[in-house]
């Protein structure tokens, strides 16, 4: 007679503290691997066309002043771009979405090499965060440097209570 299982996910997930958050860190570095599969894949498709009529058309569809000020700036930076710089940025993006996946898997299934790779990927930007705030200072920037803070400091908790659970096995 099989045995009867006692342990539900959320009560797995409350013994495991830390596992449901980089669950949900997991989910969204695999959507956003989605989306830059799906920008890189855009690239290589735009190669050889007139990127400058595409945005035109884009901005026509979904209604936007074709003189709106970013819609221009668009417009001047893929005026200076050629086919291999697409192709790099393709490449680029590509490769950028292939590591999402990789890390956004390896924290579903808890590994805790990915939990290691999360926390440095996260820390990384805070040094440059806090010099751009501190160089000028913003909101926005102070904003982003606190959320990026808070979420480096949670993912530090969450691989400390998950290396001291598997060291409790």
């Amino acid at each position: 007679m099989p045995e009867e299982r006692t342990n539900t996910k959320t009560e797995r997930e409350s013994r495991e503290p830390g596992l449901g958050g980089l669950r949900v860190i997991a989910v969204i570095k695999i959507a956003k691997g989605v989306l830059l599969t799906g920008l890189s894949f855009g690239i290589f498709r735009s190669i050889n066309r007139d990127l400058a009529e595409t945005v035109r058309h884009i901005t026509f569809n979904l209604k936007i002043d074709p003189e709106n000020h970013f819609v221009r700036l668009i417009l001047e930076k893929l005026g200076s771009m050629d086919h291999r710089l697409l192709r790099t940025v393709g490449w680029i993006s590509l490769f950028y979405a292939a590591m999402l996946y990789v890390e956004g898997v390896g924290l579903w299934l808890g590994q805790a090499w990915a939990e290691y790779l999360l926390l440095v990927a996260t820390g990384l930007f805070i040094p440059e965060e806090a010099y751009a705030c501190l160089s000028k200072f913003d909101r926005w920037r102070l904003g982003l440097l606190a959320v990026n803070m808070a979420v480096f400091l949670f993912v530090a908790w969450a691989v400390w209570a998950q290396r001291r659970r598997r060291k409790g096995r």
